[in-house]
């Protein structure tokens, strides 16, 4: 990557941490600064002691005031290091990272759904999901290295140059070194974390199989557990196969640096042993080459390195971007009123043109639905399984985007701006979360209401349940942060999921097959529910259960993606169509099985 887009990518990812913690940069820019002359005033201190003692014979006193006054500045110097790194940097990386969660969650949460078809943007979003912000931070540290790489360079050459410029030399090679092998491994060490990401994607989810309590009656009633222990073993043959030639590749590197290094130590003992000999350089000066050369080349090195590793770093930050820069799949606006029509005398409708859409790209789910969805009336979606009825509710709820047409939204009320404003929704794959009834319900700050809450519950016909428990709506559900978290079956999740539906205040609700985890009796009771709903909000219900749909204004049967049928339930029962059809087939199994 060129030096100035990695210089971009750093300083823009560096403007999140400004906006994090203000203070972060100019604190840890200080921090070298102090720590880098307190590290070459103990250098010189000890060499001066050394040299003191051994050639001047001095009164004590004077050792014990040069002591104290290097003991007050060290000291000093250390405490601040230490509040900074120990204290103040703890309290803020705290802070910059929870700002980075809520960043990368708000945008995955906004995304267009299409780019989960993407094993790449999965790859991309789960290493920017499980990173704590640690990107964030790597150009400031970068321009910190860089700052006492400076300060240690203008050290060595005062240090070394009395002695020997040989040495000088020395230390600039033995950074020039590290620099190119360093940037060599950290290629390496980026294109393993790359190959990886797919790998860190099973490995979680494997172990989440594990412990999660969704799982459990799968891995008590089927050998599953075997199966993703051997996959597991699979997938770590697969990750050493796969990174085989690179670690070896890795280890060589660090090899060769490592054994220059060693050559370059054994030169160093041999020149400054020899200066000694020769009494050019004092047992004080012979002690800073031996003790401090590795350090003061690693400093310095930090100088050579500051280009590859911004390079380097800027290599992760661009995948943290990438998710962060992704289009938006946002919500459809609704219009007020078509042009030139009063908005009082406009229906509520949605119009579907020439709508279609496939998830690859290839198979169409829906073709070519030109149809206006009534938002004022009671409305059914029905067909067989597959038909593309679930399918359909998702685009309409702006969840995916058409691959072809247009969907137009016309709502008379104006609060109502996007699609997202006009629906509540009960989708068949509901997730209940290990978080209170009340937070299962209230999902949106809006809808924390203690009376709508009541009677969502009592809609849904969850009241009686929660009023048995002993924590009532704050009882904690699934137990998978907290022990003794209750249970809910089947059934008790489905009517939750329906109350959540229900507290929602916006206009329209939509229902995807509702009854489907409901006994008999709970179903039954539900859909007449449904069908009489108050509160005079408009239902959109998706069955493939005809028996339920007898009490709407308007049914749309879909067949193959496609709309074939629609109007009143009178109307469809007098075509003797698809839906009478569907509808006496049914009806004549459920009384065949009442005679059973």
């Amino acid at each position: 990557m060129k030096f100035k887009n990695a210089l971009m990518l750093n300083i823009r990812i560096t403007k999140l941490l400004i906006k994090a913690s203000p203070g972060y940069m100019l604190m840890n820019i200080m921090e070298p600064i102090i720590n880098s002359l307190s590290i070459l005033l103990q250098i010189l201190f000890f060499q001066k002691l050394i040299d003191f003692i051994i050639y001047r014979t001095p009164q004590i006193q004077k050792v014990a005031i040069y002591f104290f006054l290097y003991i007050a500045f060290y000291s000093t110097a250390r405490i601040f290091t230490y509040w900074v790194t120990c204290k103040f940097n703890e309290q803020e990386k705290a802070k910059v990272c929870l700002y980075y969660k809520n960043l990368i969650y708000n945008k995955s949460a906004k995304i267009k759904r299409d780019y989960y078809n993407s094993q790449e943007y999965l790859n991309k979003l789960h290493y920017a999901i499980y990173n704590e912000g640690t990107n964030i931070f790597s150009f400031t540290e970068s321009v910190c290295s860089l700052l006492s790489a400076i300060i240690s360079f203008c050290s060595a050459i005062y240090l070394f140059g009395k002695m020997h410029i040989i040495l000088i030399i020395g230390t600039i090679f033995a950074s020039v070194k590290n620099c190119v092998l360093v940037s060599e491994e950290n290629k390496i060490s980026y294109n393993i974390h790359k190959q990886n990401l797919a790998f860190d994607r099973c490995d979680t989810y494997i172990r989440d199989l594990f412990y999660k309590k969704q799982y459990v009656r799968e891995f008590k009633l089927y050998r599953i557990g075997d199966y993703f222990i051997e996959k597991y073993s699979m997938l770590k043959e697969l990750y050493w196969k796969k990174n085989r030639s690179s670690s070896l590749k890795k280890g060589g590197v660090r090899l060769v640096k490592e054994t220059i290094d060693l050559i370059i130590h054994i030169f160093n003992i041999v020149v400054v042993v020899n200066l000694l000999i020769n009494q050019k350089i004092t047992v004080g000066e012979f002690n800073v080459v031996l003790s401090n050369f590795t350090m003061l080349a690693a400093y310095i090195e930090g100088m050579f390195m500051f280009i590859p590793r911004i390079c380097n770093n800027a290599n992760y930050v661009s995948d943290i971007l990438e998710v962060l820069d992704c289009k938006e799949g946002g919500f459809h606006e609704v219009k007020h009123s078509e042009q030139n029509l009063d908005p009082s005398t406009n229906p509520a409708f949605i119009r579907c043109e020439h709508l279609s859409f496939s998830y690859d790209g290839q198979k169409e789910i829906l073709k070519d639905i030109c149809i206006e969805l009534p938002l004022d009336k009671r409305v059914a979606i029905v067909g067989e399984n597959g038909s593309g009825k679930s399918t359909f509710i998702k685009l309409l709820l702006g969840l995916y985007m058409p691959s072809k047409g247009e969907i137009k939204y016309f709502y008379p009320d104006i609060s109502i701006e996007t699609s997202r404003d006009l629906f509540s929704t009960l989708l068949q794959d509901y997730k209940i979360f290990p978080l209170s009834i009340e937070e299962n319900i209230s999902m949106d700050a809006e809808t924390k209401d203690i009376t709508r809450l009541e009677a969502a519950l009592r809609f849904a016909g969850l009241e009686d349940k929660v009023n048995q428990l002993p924590d009532g709506i704050h009882t904690v559900l699934t137990g998978e942060f907290i022990e003794g978290g209750v249970s809910f079956s089947g059934g008790e999740q489905q009517k939750l999921a329906i109350a959540r539906t229900f507290t929602g205040k916006n206009p329209v609700l939509i229902f995807d097959e509702p009854s489907a985890n409901l006994d008999p009796i709970a179903e039954n009771e539900m859909i007449d529910k449904i069908n009489h709903i108050a509160e005079g909000r408009a239902v959109i219900m998706v069955t493939h259960n005809m028996v339920y749909t007898k009490n709407v204004d308007m049914i749309y049967f879909f067949e193959d993606g496609r709309i074939v049928e629609s109007g009143s339930p009178e109307e469809l029962m007098m075509k003797k169509g698809h839906y009478e059809k569907m509808l006496r087939e049914q009806m004549e199994r459920m009384g065949k099985k009442d005679e059973a």
